[in-house]
């Protein structure tokens, strides 16, 4: 590792007292802080490197081995090794909780999450569905503050100073969660018998969420305040509700499309014939022209997924043709397996003349001859 001059770092002289080097300290570590340059990839190495700075320099006998070692830096390794986390723990050591997240973060309320399952039709069409379930609500005897009506309000906890968090002993002491607010920075005088003074209580909430158009399976829908209360007037969390949509026997999403198979027989699908089939809004009709091949994908327009910019997809429609079995493992009985048999061996022969047909086996079987020989 490269020899680095902490006095450089932290722009002082080698002289400076230990109220200097703090000062310094202080200042470079709030213009640095990575919290106010988020998009610097630079700022978490120059953050180190003056708490680094810091760590030796504020220790005397680690300035003292420095000092030494400033005299021959290439023949004693001084520096200290500080990872982001440790130069957290200096800033807050040093500087104190000065962008107050972290009693925010604990006397906010936590979000609910709900799973909501809606049908196939639902989900793309949009709908709206009532939830219930039960979950921790604002206290109806305290209105959801934790104080008993008439008490006295909320004061800052006197060991952890509001901080929510104590530290160890010494410089590179951990800071740990406070057992007397159990992190809330606050404790309670009068606390509201009935929930506490946690300022909830588990009840039984019903909201009415809707579902727009186009909502696919796993989207999140969002009720913002609707959470479980926060505590000492912080605010409440969210309702965060996951769309399940549940599988449609016969349909299924592509994209901004819906596809599915229609099965037909082998008459409609020689003869052509219209065939009821399964759509978002019920049953529909579909042309199946004459002579129409198995695999062939039919579209109906506009009966789709709609779209953000309006309009709508379409239903794929794949044609599946159905041939009745008339072989010897058929479970028809025997004397309807050997009509049908019959009535098949007269279609085929039937078929055979067909030019077109004729034609196509034909330009098949030569090919095939060419690859075998």
């Amino acid at each position: 590792m490269a020899f680095q001059d902490h006095y450089a770092v932290l722009g002082v002289p080698p002289e400076a007292t230990p109220d200097e080097i703090k000062r310094a300290y202080r200042r470079l570590a709030m213009e640095t802080h990575p919290d106010r340059h988020p998009n610097d990839p630079d700022a978490e190495d120059r953050f180190r490197r003056i708490s680094a700075a810091y760590a030796v320099l504020s220790d005397p006998a680690q300035r003292a081995r420095f000092n030494q070692a400033r005299l021959a830096p290439d023949t004693i390794d001084i520096n200290q090794t500080i990872n982001l986390a440790t130069a957290r723990e200096f800033f807050s050591a040093v500087v104190g909780d000065v962008f107050g997240r972290q009693r925010k973060r604990r006397r906010h309320g936590r979000d609910i999450r709900y799973t909501l399952s809606v049908d196939l039709a639902e989900a793309i069409l949009g709908s709206e569905h009532e939830i219930q379930f039960e979950a921790n609500g604002a206290c109806s005897t305290c209105k959801g503050d934790g104080v008993k009506p008439g008490g006295q309000q909320p004061v800052t906890c006197p060991l952890c100073n509001g901080r929510g968090e104590v530290k160890g002993e010494g410089l590179l002491g951990r800071w740990t969660l406070c057992g007397r607010c159990g992190g809330t920075g606050m404790t309670h005088r009068d606390p509201c018998p009935s929930c506490r003074g946690t300022g909830a209580r588990r009840e039984r909430r019903a909201f009415r969420v809707k579902i727009p158009s186009g909502t696919d399976s796993g989207a999140e829908r969002l009720v913002r305040g609707h959470g479980e209360p926060g505590r000492f007037g912080g605010p409440p969390g969210d309702l965060r509700v996951t769309i399940n949509v549940r599988e449609h026997p016969w349909l299924t999403r592509e994209g901004p499309d819906i596809v599915c198979e229609l099965p037909i027989s082998i008459t409609e699908a020689a003869l052509g014939a219209k065939v009821p089939v399964p759509t978002l809004t019920g049953a529909g009709t579909i042309k199946i022209p004459a002579g129409i091949h198995h695999g062939t994908r039919l579209r109906l327009r506009g009966r789709g997924v709609p779209q953000d910019k309006g309009g709508r997809g379409d239903q794929l429609v794949t044609v599946v043709i159905e041939a009745p079995d008339a072989g010897p493992k058929s479970t028809l009985p025997a004397p309807i397996r050997a009509r049908l048999e019959g009535i098949l061996r007269q279609l085929e022969a039937l078929s055979g003349e067909h030019p077109e047909i004729l034609k196509r086996r034909a330009a098949q079987r030569k090919d095939v001859g060419a690859e075998e020989a």
